[in-house]
């Protein structure tokens, strides 16, 4: 031990403290040290931080769409018309506009001749009859108005099981009756042969006929069926790809069948998969009028034709070309899950000879 006052005694302490320093400087560099390689690391690690948590903070702060059910409603409420006309018998069966300048369309039956009364918006608009499809039932109506809010069609696809949306009507044309729905099946479901629709459920009562059926952003998914005769569904509604395509046809010819009494469309993917086949292009019958050529020749909804007057098919437009003929047609079609095709020959109907009738 070295005595205060000792020659070595003042060099200790200088040991000592110089051993200090160097001990603060070394953790003062690794201090620095440190925050020099978290300044550089940080914005990796933010950037990583963003990607993990920014789904998360979506999902915590995205709306659900229930709780956006009033702006949907209102925003399609507009378009939906109640119609008015003699002998008119339940609630006021509904149509839903499509264009601004007045055209709308419904499933509900309506008068054939004459003008009748729609309510939009409190004020009552005459209407007429533009066109009407009597294998469906589908009917284009003209109103006497223009800058009309109006829909559109929702994508040309049928909707699933499944699908949730609103079905709104306006009894008195001032607002509307809001129900949350739900599709509940199909015809592919309930192994319908030769209807091609879907079953909607909603909260309340059976929904007047033409009532529109809305996806949630606002597109017609599906019009409401008359639910008229025994054992008729009040839940039955027409998909509104198969109402698109009747519509266009009737603004372009006035009819929508062919001569067999079919109505087809092309095949989509998803309707591909709702009907359990893996084709990719083909055209699909939606329509088979009862005791029309197509249903005696053995076609139901759903088959795929392939093929049609030796001729490949791969959309509704191409089979009606391929219809033109005059003799028998053979038909090839796809159905359903089954790996095998089938044949059938079209017949179509001769016109009745009137020559001799005129000769007399």
């Amino acid at each position: 031990m070295i005595e205060e006052g000792h020659p070595d005694a003042l060099n200790s302490r200088r040991g000592r403290w110089r051993a200090r320093i160097v001990q603060g400087l070394g953790i003062f560099g690794l201090i620095t040290g440190g925050i020099i390689a978290g300044a550089k690391l940080w914005r990796p690690v933010q950037i990583v931080e963003q990607r993990v948590t920014s789904p998360i903070r979506e999902v915590v702060k995205r709306v659900s769409p229930l709780d956006r059910m009033p702006d949907y409603a209102a925003s399609a409420c507009p378009s939906v018309v109640s119609l008015r006309y003699a002998g008119m018998d339940g609630p006021a069966p509904q149509a839903v506009l499509i264009s601004g300048d007045g055209l709308a369309v419904t499933a509900a039956a309506v008068p054939q001749d004459g003008p009748f009364l729609a309510k939009v918006g409190g004020r009552d608009i005459e209407v007429s009859l533009e066109a009407h499809d009597p294998l469906t039932g589908v009917s284009l109506l003209k109103l006497d108005a223009a800058d009309l809010p109006f829909v559109t069609f929702a994508e040309l696809d049928i909707a699933p099981p499944g699908q949730w949306g609103l079905t709104l009507s306006s009894p008195n044309g001032t607002g509307c009756i809001v129900e949350q729905a739900t599709v509940a099946s199909d015809f592919v479901t309930d192994g319908a042969a030769f209807d091609y629709y879907l079953r909607i459920h909603a909260t309340g009562d059976a929904a007047p006929a033409g009532t529109p059926f809305f996806s949630p952003d606002g597109r017609i998914v599906a019009l409401a069926q008359p639910g008229t005769g025994q054992g008729a569904r009040a839940d039955r509604y027409l998909p509104a790809d198969m109402v698109a395509v009747i519509v266009s046809r009737l603004m372009r010819t006035g009819e929508s069948g062919d001569r067999f009494g079919m109505v087809t469309e092309d095949l989509s993917p998803t309707l591909a998969a709702r009907l359990g086949s893996d084709r990719g292009r083909g055209a699909v019958v939606v329509v088979v009028a009862e005791g029309s050529v197509a249903q005696t020749s053995g076609l139901r909804v759903g088959d795929i034709i392939l093929s049609a007057a030796h001729t490949p098919i791969s959309s509704s437009s191409e089979l009606a070309r391929a219809l033109g003929g005059n003799g028998p047609i053979e038909v090839i079609v796809s159905r359903g899950h089954e790996a095998d095709q089938r044949t059938f020959t079209l017949n179509p109907v001769k016109a009745p000879d009137t020559s001799k009738t005129r000769s007399k």
